[in-house]
């Protein structure tokens, strides 16, 4: 089984479920760090799209429920439904023929087999979560919000992860660094946000009244 695995014709799919692995390590590691890699990559991707609500690529987004997802959720039932499908065709393929598929077909296949079943298992566990789509915030609608640093120190060019909650009572997941070049933020220090800039955000130091 592991030389099967190990295969240059699966190299890719093992890659796959090997990067699904890793993520939920990571996941169940920031766990205990109070760092949500969900919350911090979804709130990131769904802050930087606000723009691009009304172009043409929306409706074959929500068909694949990526607007149903969180991002990172959707990426590893991607990867996983890519890794199983290209392994399973191969062993049909080598129990049949005694001989793998090329990558040629094998690839392309196993990438439009991932799709279709994670715009069915997505469309699946989007039915099971709690609906958002009223309570969608905009970055603008961000500005304002009073959080807290969660990890590190944050610094000019250095941000941190900080942790804010929205109008909807919802958390976000942000990088953030000061907007003043002498200033920095440590961990548990209560921050404003002030503007938005590329995958991070301006902060100032918020002080209680």
């Amino acid at each position: 089984m592991l030389s099967f695995l190990l295969d240059d014709a699966n190299f890719w799919f093992s890659c796959a479920l090997g990067i699904v692995i890793a993520l939920f390590i990571l996941e169940m590691a920031g766990m205990f760090l109070g760092v949500s890699l969900i919350g911090l990559i979804d709130d990131q991707a769904a802050l930087d799209t606000d723009a691009d609500a009304s172009s043409g690529f929306t409706q074959f987004g929500s068909w694949l429920a990526l607007d149903r997802l969180p991002l990172l959720v959707w990426l590893v039932i991607l990867f996983t439904t890519f890794g199983i499908a290209g392994l399973l065709f191969n062993f049909i393929a080598l129990s049949a023929t005694d001989a793998l598929l090329p990558r040629w077909l094998i690839l392309p296949l196993a990438f439009i087999c991932g799709l279709f079943l994670t715009a069915r298992f997505g469309a699946l566990i989007g039915r099971l979560l709690p609906k958002q789509e009223s309570s969608a915030t905009t970055a603008d609608e961000m500005v304002g919000t009073v959080g807290h640093i969660t990890v590190g120190v944050a610094r000019v060019n250095s941000p941190a992860e900080g942790k804010f909650i929205d109008k909807h009572g919802q958390p976000h997941y942000l990088l953030v660094e000061p907007i003043e070049s002498e200033e920095h933020f440590s961990q548990g220090e209560k921050i404003l946000l002030i503007q938005k800039r590329d995958y991070r955000w301006l902060a100032s130091r918020y002080t209680d009244l």
